[in-house]
């Protein structure tokens, strides 16, 4: 059989479409790479704004005339610290944008300004190379999507890590001399009720915050807890320091208790126990202190200032006395004597009882909280034997009773010579306001919070009224 004879194989060409000048340069666009730079000064100092200007301007610059380059943008941060990634807001966004696909490429000036924190630092270059963003580091001349990134990046964040301790330790030295010369400039503000800092960094009276500092103080004395200074300031639409309608009983306490107040500073109360992370702590003598007085001017008196820490240790006592967790309950007229009233004979409270008995049901007393019948169980060491009732108004009338008895006999008051400053507060508060008020014909709560120590209540029908002065009278009903 003859074979066939065959032609020449035919292969097939196929020509390129031809494209427009828009698809070319849309096909070219594609292929740039979406590149952010990234800039961070720690402070705010005009130098430093400065350089940052100059960065962003540097970056723009840079980014737009690289023709494989499309700028995404110029992320900033300003007077932040490298140590900590969760207070870097830029910083932040920037990574969410990568996590979102938006940038394949970061450039900045240095690992250091990348961040100081060696950890964090290398967890979000991890974490970029995960989703194929490169950083490019310009000083160290690092990508970090090569193989040797990583090794070298290890290196050079340990050693950026350690000149930030390093630093921080200098920061640190530099206070601590400050403190030890009782300089005010190196406290900051801002931090407490009252005060401004003039230009040349010295405390000066805010007038308006002074207000509320006095009225906070002249509360705290009047018998109001912390808990209600706190709302009656925010019922009244105070502001706090940093501009809150919200007051808190923890402010109230800090402003009670600060020296700054009566013109004196306690140096190094918090210091920062790791660099890295900025955490403060309480100065509990791990640190020296140096308590310097008369060092700017006082708001409050210091025997005022003084008046007050006197209460708060009388408080402490009297809640240990008297078996109690805490000092001021819910401060109502309502409930104006819940803790006040006291048994003679265990120390206990007494506490407002509802009677179940049909004969007067419904009908409210006081009982000592410490009573127990015994019918159930023995009778502990602790327990009342005494079940004495009284009538849920009598504590009204006895205050009333035993006020206008001071007014009417003219009872001699403790004599305050030697007494401390609390102690004369009082006994010259009682005296101001038994000339003032005189005789009254209905309970004033108020007048109650000021005045009154405790109701002592005996089984043998005897009543008892302390007066926070020292004075005691003796009321029968």
């Amino acid at each position: 059989m003859k074979a066939q004879k065959r032609g020449p194989k035919r292969i097939s060409v196929l020509y390129p479409l031809s494209r427009t000048a828009e698809e070319k340069a849309a096909d070219d666009e594609t292929k740039k790479l979406r590149v952010a730079a990234y800039c961070r000064v720690s402070t705010n100092s005009e130098e430093q704004l400065l350089s940052i200007n100059n960065q962003i301007q540097y970056y723009e610059k840079y980014i737009n005339e690289n023709p494989g380059y499309t700028l995404v943008g110029i992320y900033t941060d300003q007077g932040i610290s490298g140590t900590d990634m969760r207070k870097r807001d830029a910083f932040m966004r920037l990574m969410e944008d990568c996590r979102e696909g938006a940038v394949d490429r970061i450039i900045t000036k240095s690992v250091s300004r990348f961040g100081r924190n060696t950890l964090d630092a290398l967890n979000s270059i991890r974490a970029l190379r995960a989703i194929g963003v490169d950083v490019y580091f310009e000083r160290e001349k690092i990508h970090t999507m090569k193989s040797e990134g990583e090794l070298l990046l290890t290196l050079i964040s340990a050693v950026a890590q350690n000149e930030s301790l390093v630093l921080s330790g200098n920061v640190k030295w530099g206070i601590h001399r400050k403190y030890e010369r009782g300089l005010i400039q190196s406290v900051p503000c801002g931090k407490f009720l009252g005060y401004d800092k003039d230009n040349r960094g010295n405390l000066v009276i805010n007038e308006a915050q002074a207000a509320i500092v006095r009225r906070i103080y002249q509360e705290f004395l009047d018998g109001y807890g912390y808990h209600t200074i706190a709302r009656r300031l925010t019922e009244d639409g105070v502001l706090t320091e940093r501009g809150n309608k919200e007051w808190s009983s923890s402010v109230i306490k800090k402003i009670l208790t600060n020296e700054k107040i009566k013109g004196d500073t306690l140096f190094q109360k918090t210091f920062n126990a790791e660099p890295l992370t900025k955490k403060r702590v309480k100065n509990k003598g791990e640190l020296p202190q140096y308590y310097y007085e008369d060092t700017h001017p006082a708001i409050i008196d210091k025997d005022t200032w003084e008046c007050v820490q006197l209460e708060f240790e009388r408080q402490e006592q009297y809640k240990k006395a008297h078996f109690m967790s805490k000092y001021h309950y819910n401060q109502s007229q309502k409930y104006g004597f819940v803790g006040k009233v006291i048994c003679k004979h265990c120390g206990r409270t007494y506490v407002m009882r509802e009677s179940a008995r049909t004969k007067d049901l419904g009908r409210q007393y006081w009982r000592c909280l410490g009573f127990r019948a015994g019918r159930y169980k023995p009778l502990g060491l602790d327990d009342c034997q005494f079940e004495v009732r009284i009538d849920g108004d009598l504590s009204e009338r006895a205050f009333i009773k035993a006020w206008n008895e001071l007014v009417e006999n003219r009872i001699l008051y403790e004599d305050i010579h030697g007494s401390d400053a609390l102690i004369r507060y009082r006994v010259k508060e009682l005296r101001h306001l038994v000339e003032e008020i005189g005789r009254i014909e209905g309970f004033s709560y108020e007048l109650m919070l000021k005045t009154l120590d405790h109701i002592l209540v005996g089984n043998d029908s005897t009543v008892e009224v302390i007066f926070l002065a020292g004075r005691r009278v003796e009321v029968r009903f």
